[in-house]
């Protein structure tokens, strides 16, 4: 087996790694979206990262499963034929909505940061129509491409090319789209990828200076404006700076992942020639983007939870991230952990602060009474004729009685135990709102 046989093989059989873990990754987003429906179903954010998770998991599995689909006799140790080529040139056409997603993610966060757009203005005027755009385009330009023939095998995968493999080096084969096929390639994927590039760039620099504005407004009137409102500048300067992050952290991921199509596309289109080493890359990263999405998705809630309980493994942490809340929005790891704590407590196993407080507090009465039992014996039995004042009784004169100190304290307790997320049904605490918000 030569050099360029291996890196096709490799190319083949890699997929079926990467793209299992961008199953994995994007499977948990819409895990975590799903379990808190409630309120992440509200939220336009969520429901886009739903839609590009979907179409990753579309995409990761059509990637997995190369091998079975990649036509056999081809010179790689695969098993389709040219039926299964078809069927993954369509899902891979269709699954390119993936990366149209990731522009309409930015043009959100960029009408919600620069434009104050309020997210149920963005849902009534702008999703159902970017939603449409992005799935009826794609779908249309796969089914059209399966009725011409478009989906031909390249080096490593099924996708739009000249067919058979090979005809364009062999002149007595009929070879279908040799001269078309670039430009069809330019019309249903790298066009619509290059206008997500340049979409991409411009709405990310343009919140980079709403950002960069915002914040030299602060300083400069910092010393000028009232507490409150400098308050509430800086929640809307640190709200802005979290969603730049968040949304360049989605396009790092989007490049990184989707940067290798147009590399092979450019080469080819220059010289003709497919290149086995940048399909290897291809087949590598573009699988991945559902991976690193679960990391950024992940990010802002983890931070958040770690502060909250800096105790916990990264493990339990991560159960907290993606598990669902309960109807009193806690995280069900976290109820766990406090069940089995009061568990503990109430067999003696572990020593509870509120426990022994409860007994010292009884301790104390019990003595007080005692000691003003023994005053009053004394004052009745004392041979004195003359009266003489009687003592004042020692009586237990906190502002709560213990019993009720103790249930207070239970009270601050139980509410120490929400995470944040979800906020009590009619809050209109701003910090709650940003903070949902901000995740994923």
């Amino acid at each position: 087996m030569d050099t360029k046989t291996r890196i096709r093989t490799a190319g083949i059989y890699i997929p079926l790694l990467t793209g299992t873990l961008s199953v994995i990754g994007s499977g948990s987003i819409l895990y975590s979206i799903w379990a808190r429906r409630s309120t992440k179903l509200k939220d336009p954010q969520h429901r886009i990262l739903g839609m590009m998770s979907i179409f990753d998991i579309l995409y990761s599995i059509n990637k997995a499963l190369t091998f079975l689909t990649y036509p056999s006799g081809l010179g790689v140790p695969t098993f389709g034929n040219d039926a299964t080529c078809a069927l993954q040139g369509f899902f891979t056409q269709f699954a390119y909505a993936t990366g149209s997603y990731n522009l309409v993610l930015s043009i959100y966060y960029y009408l919600i940061i620069n434009k104050g757009m309020s997210k149920e203005e963005f849902s009534r005027v702008w999703e159902k129509v970017l939603h449409g755009i992005v799935v009826i385009c794609h779908l249309s330009f796969a089914i059209v491409g399966v009725a011409i023939g478009l989906y031909n095998p390249t080096p490593a995968f099924c996708y739009i090319a000249p067919g058979p493999y090979g005809c364009k080096n062999d002149p007595n084969v009929p070879c279908p789209f040799e001269t078309t096929a670039p430009y069809f390639y330019e019309a249903f994927a790298q066009g619509w990828i290059q206008v997500a590039y340049v979409g991409i760039i411009v709405t990310n620099l343009l919140i980079w200076v709403s950002v960069r504005r915002q914040e030299k407004r602060m300083k400069k009137y910092q010393t000028q404006l009232e507490a409150s409102r400098l308050s509430d500048m800086e929640k809307k300067s640190s709200y802005a700076r979290s969603v730049f992050v968040q949304s360049i952290l989605y396009v790092g991921a989007f490049f990184l992942s989707w940067s290798w199509a147009t590399i092979f596309h450019l080469v080819n289109w220059i010289t003709g020639v497919s290149v086995p080493w940048i399909t290897l890359l291809i087949n590598t990263f573009l699988p991945l983007q559902g991976f690193f999405n679960a990391f950024i998705y992940a990010r802002p809630r983890y931070i958040r939870l770690k502060k909250k309980n800096g105790h916990m493994g990264f493990r339990q942490l991560i159960k907290l991230v993606f598990l669902p809340d309960d109807g009193r929005g806690k995280s069900t790891v976290a109820n766990q952990d406090r069940n089995s704590t009061l568990r503990n407590s109430s067999t003696g196993e572990v020593g509870s602060d509120r426990n022994v407080s409860k007994k010292d507090s009884n301790m104390f009465k019990s003595f007080l009474s005692s000691l003003n039992r023994k005053n009053n014996r004394e004052a009745s039995n004392t041979s004195v004729s003359v009266t003489e004042p009687k003592e004042k009784t020692i009586t237990w004169s906190d502002n709560k009685p213990a019993q009720e100190a103790d249930e207070e304290e239970g009270k601050t307790e139980e509410g120490e135990d929400t995470n944040g997320d979800v906020s009590p049904e009619g809050s209109s605490n701003p910090a709650v709102e940003e903070e949902k918000s901000e995740e994923g």
